[in-house]
């Protein structure tokens, strides 16, 4: 049975009205199914056609209230009654022998055509939605990392029958939701790998992931030597001449992101004690984390915009001067002209 909880007392007035008495059920025996020994439903007939659990689909939870200290749960769904659209209602009811259940739906009320068999089945069918809709909103409202983390303990102590059958698709929406509470967007390095990959001027016929991979090596020899408590995250080579705009003797600007208890500006220090050159170039190595100066993502959003800037930047100064060129090589032609006609009317 669900456990005790004021997180959501939502009180359902339609299923109120369904509950009040036997004659609303439109049964002849009390409207709540017991659970440990219940009432035979296998021989019920109606006029209309009876319904079976797997009828039933598109289930989602949109209300639950807990009131089991006072004896009783209630829940509101919509779905689908054979691909019609409909609303169920559920109200789970404790007894001095046990606990059970009624569910009514609100077009043409299933509870009088469904068998006890298949309402146990359509009863577990429901409280899967009631555990996934429950932590799907809670996820939903997640604001921090920690307020994840926390989600995520929970989840993995949390040994609920039904919520072991729906866990992995919210083990999908916290992992999202953590990636968006990050501000993390998951293609962001590889689209600048890729336009890197374009403007990139070769070094010493090695490419922009050649590098990548060099320095890489570098960085992990050094945590090595030195016993330090950091781990690689990515390195990505930035600055101008990841977009081919770099001036003779440019440095090779390369980011790295990695993991661990060591300073930026102390893992900075040693990783330029012997200033690592590749192709005569000299190679500088930006180490941040996560908590301080940002990740990857962040770090080349910011790269990307000042880049862009940049080159805008330098084709306004390019441009103006071609401007002054071409306007300097029209004023010699014109003196020129003038000077030849100077000469004609001597002659």
């Amino acid at each position: 049975m669900p456990p005790t909880s004021k997180r959501a007392r939502v009180r359902t007035r339609a299923l109120l009205a369904n509950l009040r008495s036997n004659n609303d059920c439109g049964l002849n025996v009390p409207p709540m199914k017991r659970r440990n020994e219940g009432m035979d439903r296998e021989n019920i007939s109606t006029e209309n056609a009876m319904i079976i659990a797997d009828d039933i689909t598109d289930i989602t939870l949109t209300q639950a209230g807990y009131y089991w200290e006072m004896g009783y749960n209630e829940f509101d769904f919509t779905c689908k009654i054979k691909g019609e659209d409909d609303i169920l209602h559920m109200r789970e009811q404790r007894h001095d022998d046990g606990s059970g259940f009624v569910i009514r739906s609100e077009k043409d009320d299933i509870w009088e055509r469904i068998t006890r068999k298949e309402a146990c089945k359509l009863d577990d069918k429901l409280q899967e939605a009631i555990q996934y809709g429950n932590y799907h909103k809670r996820i939903g409202e997640l604001t921090t990392l920690d307020d994840c983390k926390d989600m995520e303990f929970e989840l993995m102590e949390n040994n609920n029958v039904f919520l072991n059958r729906v866990i992995k698709k919210l083990w999908s929406e916290l992992e999202a939701k953590q990636i968006e509470i990050e501000g993390y967007t998951p293609g962001i390095v590889v689209d600048f790998r890729e336009k890197t990959d374009e403007k990139f001027h070769q070094i010493d016929g090695m490419s922009a992931g050649d590098i990548e991979g060099m320095v890489s090596d570098y960085v992990q020899s050094k945590v090595d030597e030195n016993n330090l408590e950091a781990e690689i995250v990515g390195v990505v080579v930035s600055g101008s001449r990841c977009r081919g705009i770099e001036k003779v003797g440019s440095d090779l600007d390369v980011v790295l992101e990695y993991k661990g208890s060591i300073r930026e500006d102390t893992l900075f220090d040693i990783l330029h004690e012997d200033e690592m050159e590749i192709g005569g170039v000299k190679v500088d190595i930006n180490p941040i984390t996560e908590g301080k100066s940002g990740t990857l993502e962040s770090y080349l959003l910011a790269v990307e915009e000042y880049l862009s800037q940049k080159q805008i930047k330098r084709e306004k100064r390019k441009s103006v001067r071609e401007n002054i060129k071409e306007k300097r090589t029209k004023t010699k032609e014109a003196l020129h002209v003038k000077k030849e006609k100077q000469n004609s009317q001597i002659r």
